[in-house]
């Protein structure tokens, strides 16, 4: 498990995301670009979509 960290800590990293509140339902999907196309990590929706959306987009002391 250490190892693992460790492995994390050495490594720089881009995340893509993409947010989509244009249906009834909201969706967040973090991704990594990968030579054909977009590897997706995770998928988030509903209020914890919308959440993480505020946490990652907000400016420090708002709230929206």
């Amino acid at each position: 498990m250490r190892r693992e960290i460790d492995a994390v800590k050495k490594k720089l990293e881009s995340f893509l995301v993409c947010a989509d509140f244009s249906n009834d339902i909201p969706v967040l999907v973090v991704g990594t670009k990968v030579k054909n196309g977009i590897n997706v990590i995770n998928a988030f929706k509903g209020e914890e979509a919308e959440e993480l959306y505020h946490k990652l987009s907000d400016k420090k002391g708002e709230k929206n």
